[in-house]
């Protein structure tokens, strides 16, 4: 695409070049010759010609117009319902005036800017959009950096306006100029702007017309950014919304690379524009400005060819010089970098840009220099050049051992170079083996091992008597392997483990590097799924390092996430709770927004879920959410884990709406960001799913995420892995509330034994995930009727719960309720009594009457009740499950008509035919009254259970 548009561009700008060569009188005719059909390019070329025509300089400071209106204000009256009275011209552009006024009501007096359309271009749909939109965006942003919205409508007379604060001050490269400010002293002013622009992006909106004369400076010293005429809001996918005119509202000299090409636009434009104006402020001109023509100044802005701003100084004009004499090498290549030609060679966003600037003044080594040779050792030596030079004195004064300390300066300085060298090279290896052995394609390694084992196989058979074989079940059973099984198990144990063997013998005398290696190692083995190895190989980091390194030092920290996060994917919570919080207190000395210090602080809350702490969870992922928020791009992948991991908590928590409304945001920005198939994008995936099963009833949905999930991690990672058994027992839970028929419940029963052998044997018998799949096997055996077998696991289940979570845990009580709910189905009504109560009441005291889990225990209470034959009870208990999930869900919710139903009974057998009648009009007719092909299957069922209520 972009290469069209290249090609369309140098098409356009060749006719128009040869536009410009005949009268005015031919042009038409030569350009409807040259273009032909082809309207789109007409347009374009009559739009460059009208650029060159006003040339790139047409955008400087407004000018009165030569033949003003009346500014006295008697003729120019605004009658708005707020009056202004006008009491100058401010300036005037290509779109519209704006006027200084006095806002007058009631004795409330305000000086503000007053912006109109020009009466010429009030007919213009497309600039009466442009107008709507500045307003629109002007209204959802307040920085102190940014000209403000006071007031916008229609006058008595039709006309659009603006009131805007009215900004005294002057132009950016002008006050910089009065006042004789050095070069730090405007970066440092430069900053404040790049503070107002980031502010602008984190609201979705993009400038696009950044320039000095859009940035005025107050007495006090104050930017203030202007003009959002043609700025537009960025799109999920980091892309600016495209309008009919944007390609062609632009101010040349500032214009990135794409905008005069028409290309989509992302922040990268505003990043390139304020390069264009930093390069102004140090340098006193813009780059290009010997260029005077249009065509030629958009030709060398497409070219990228930028030359440095201290050359650009050393051949300025003498009336253009600056007082400095030359310009650092950082910020030659901080501007350079800002105005790369290609956007993913620019800074990735204008919060990097000003990170950059900030390490310039405070002499710390920028990221557009990094690598270079002796850089950060000058560095280190301009920041600490006070303290060096009293070193050089004393050294200077002891005259018998200078030549001695000289050259053992020399020789430490050779070797930090030398160790700083070789600890960018092993940092590399390390990365580079790290990231090879995370790429294996399992799936593809595994079927070339067992391809090569059976061709070998028949090979040699091939060769003995017929009787002795049986080809066709050999080839059977080759079939029946999964591929991807020994190349995981190769790869753990003949490489990685392999490796792990060798560390202690071989990196005796360095154990700090053999724990760099060890730490890689087990990355290596927490993506192929060896939680339980990895952990044993990050307890051997984390002890090292204990030992070897201060207790802040980042490297613990990170061995010590490292180990949290495999505690927690292995189900050993209290471990990974220990750990987390042992990283806490170093965590919290990086600096904000760090990735170390988000990695440990939301790994730590979402153990904390996993534990049933979901409140105190909740509030630190809320209150770490609102402060990386700010700083944070929205595709910064710890934010987005962060933000998934408030999800599955909110969905824990009962605040379904809240977590749909996320997640189905979240779910596309993964895969836009990183690509369907990667993982965070599948994690997030099955993440709606599991909402869309545990909440919303939507099984076929569900079903069919899940089983997506499930395909693609089968085929990279295998069959055994843990995550695709997770996705695997997803897919199973919905086809046991899907199955209806025996054949169908036996073909998943067969599915639902295979993931609770792989869970087994994979994860361990108590492992969160191994439990929730034999919750599923309970579930499946009682819609079975074999009721025996189902409690007997439930008890199993429950058991499980207990040791490794304690009999308070929200799954412990959930596993209780459920074998509440199966004795009560198999007739033991008075131990399901006591069951239920224990449930109903730990619910309450931990998460309240309305939430949806205590509510639906009222529910089963109900019914155990119900089926004791204590109808009284009965109905107290269904009536409170019913009015709670009529408030919170609405009154057509799949429970809140699956409480309705059970009430409904439960009145009739107490003869109570005015409250029966009740909840038959008010909640089972309308359900009723839908159509059954309209419905999902968990809605169908429920229609199903009402029509049974009342006996149709």
């Amino acid at each position: 695409m972009a290469r069209q548009l290249t090609d369309r561009y140098v098409e356009a700008k060749r006719i128009a070049m040869a536009a410009m060569d005949v009268d005015a009188s031919a042009r038409d005719a030569l350009i409807d010759q040259e273009v032909g059909e082809d309207a789109e390019l007409a347009r374009e070329v009559r739009w460059m010609l009208d650029a060159i025509e006003r040339t790139h300089t047409a955008t400087l400071p407004f000018a009165p117009a030569a033949a003003a209106p009346d500014l006295s204000g008697h003729q120019a009256q605004a009658t708005a319902p707020r009056n202004y009275r006008i009491v100058r011209l401010l300036g005037e552009g290509g779109m519209g005036m704006v006027y200084l006024a006095e806002r007058c009501d009631e004795g409330f007096s305000q000086q503000v800017a007053l912006k109109f359309l020009h009466a010429a271009n009030e007919g213009s749909p497309i600039l009466h959009e442009r107008f709507s939109q500045e307003r629109r965006l002007l209204a959802r942003l307040e920085h102190p950096g940014i000209a403000r919205l006071l007031d916008g409508g229609m006058m008595d007379s039709g006309r659009p306006f603006l009131a805007m604060e009215y900004v005294e001050g002057r132009r950016i490269d002008e006050w910089c100029d009065a006042h004789a400010l050095s070069l730090n002293e405007r970066v440092t002013l430069f900053l404040k702007v790049c503070d107002a622009v980031e502010f602008a992006h984190r609201n979705l909106v993009i400038h696009r017309d950044i320039k000095p004369a859009n940035i005025l400076v107050t007495a006090d010293g104050t930017p203030k950014l202007l003009d959002f005429g043609i700025a537009r809001i960025i799109e999920e996918g980091g892309q600016v919304l495209a309008t009919a005119t944007a390609a062609h509202a632009l101010t040349l000299a500032y214009a990135s690379p794409e905008q005069i090409e028409q290309q989509p636009l992302t922040t990268a434009a505003d990043v390139y524009s304020l390069g264009v104006v930093l390069y102004q402020l140090i340098a006193g001109r813009r780059p290009y400005q010997h260029l005077v023509t249009p065509h030629l100044l958009s030709n060398a802005i497409v070219g990228g060819q930028v030359q440095a701003p201290s050359r650009s100084l050393r051949e300025a004009p003498a009336d253009q010089h600056r007082p400095w004499r030359s310009i650092p090498a950082d910020v030659d290549a901080i501007v350079l970098k800002a105005l790369r030609r290609q956007v993913s060679q620019r800074y990735a966003s204008v919060a990097e840009f000003a990170q950059d600037l900030r390490h310039y003044l405070a002499r710390r080594p920028v990221k557009a220099r990094r690598g270079r040779q002796w850089y950060r050792l000058r560095r280190f030596a301009q920041r600490n050049r006070w303290p060096l030079a009293a070193a050089g004195m004393v050294l200077a004064a002891v005259l018998a051992g200078l030549t001695a300390s000289l050259m053992a300066l020399a020789q430490t300085r050779a070797a930090q170079r030398l160790a700083e060298q070789r600890q960018h090279d092993l940092e590399r290896m390390v990365d580079f083996q790290q990231s090879m052995l995370q790429s294996v394609d399992i799936d593809a390694m595994g079927h070339a091992l067992t391809h090569g084992e059976r061709t070998l196989v028949l090979a040699r058979l091939d060769g003995m008597p017929a009787q002795t074989t049986d080809r066709a079940q050999l080839e059977q059973a080759f079939a029946g392997i999964a591929a991807s099984g020994p190349a995981r198990d190769a790869l753990d144990t003949y490489v990685v483990s392999h490796a792990l063997a060798r560390l202690d013998k071989d990196f005796a005398d360095a154990p700090l590097l053999g724990a760099d290696l060890r730490q890689s190692l087990a990355r290596v083995l927490l993506t192929i799924g060896s939680y339980g190895h990895a952990a044993t190989e990050l307890r051997k980091v984390v002890q090292v390092r204990e030992q070897q390194l201060p207790a802040a030092a980042a490297a613990l920290v990170s061995a010590r996430v490292d180990l949290g996060e495999a505690l927690y994917r292995g189900g050993q919570l209290e471990q990974a709770a220990s750990v987390y919080a042992s990283a806490l207190p170093a965590a919290a000395a990086l600096p904000q927004a760090d990735p170390l210090q988000v990695a440990a602080l939301s790994g730590r809350a979402r153990v904390l879920a996993a534990q049933g702490h979901l409140k105190q969870a909740l509030d630190q992922q809320e209150a770490l959410y609102a402060g990386l928020a700010r700083r944070l791009p929205a595709t910064d992948e710890g934010l987005l884990r962060l933000r998934r991991d408030r999800v599955e908590t909110l969905t824990l928590l009962g605040q379904r709406d809240r977590a749909r409304a996320e997640l189905e945001q979240l779910v596309p920005l993964y895969r836009q960001t990183f690509g369907a198939e990667h993982p965070e994008t599948l994690a997030t995936t099955l993440t709606l799913a599991t909402l869309l099963y545990s909440q919303d009833n939507e099984y076929e949905r569900s079903l069919a995420l899940a089983q997506d999930v499930a395909a693609i991690r089968e085929r990279r990672l295998g069959p055994d892995h843990p995550l695709t058994l997770q996705a695997r027992a997803l897919a199973a839970s919905n086809e046991v509330r899907l199955a209806l028929d025996p054949a169908t419940m036996a073909q998943v029963h067969t599915r639902l034994e295979a993931i609770i052998e792989g869970d087994r044997r994979v994860l361990g018998p108590d492992n969160p995930h191994t439990l929730d799949a034999m919750t599923d096997m309970v579930r499946l055996l009682s819609k079975q009727d074999r009721y025996a077998e189902a409690i007997a696991m439930e008890r199993a289940v429950l058991a499980g719960r207990t040791r490794s979570l304690g009999p308070d845990h929200i799954s412990t009580l959930y596993a209780r309720g459920s074998l509440a709910s199966l004795l009560c189905e198999n007739g033991e009504h008075a131990e399901a009594r006591v069951q239920g109560e224990q449930v109903l009441a730990a619910l309450r005291r931990q998460l309240g009457d309305d939430h949806p889990m205590t509510l639906a225990t009222y529910d089963l209470v109900g019914r155990i009740e119900a089926g004791g034959g204590h109808w009284a009870l009965a109905r107290d208990a269904h009536a409170k499950a019913l009015e709670g999930r009529a408030r919170t869900l609405g009154n057509t919710d799949a429970h809140t008509i699956e409480s309705a139903s059970r009430l409904y009974v439960t009145l009739l057998k107490l003869h109570d035919t005015a409250a029966a009648k009740h909840v038959l009009a008010t909640y089972l007719q309308p359900v009723i009254a839908m159509q059954p092909d309209t419905l999902n299957a968990g809605m169908r069922s429920v229609r199903e259970e009402a029509l049974a209520a009342v006996g149709k």
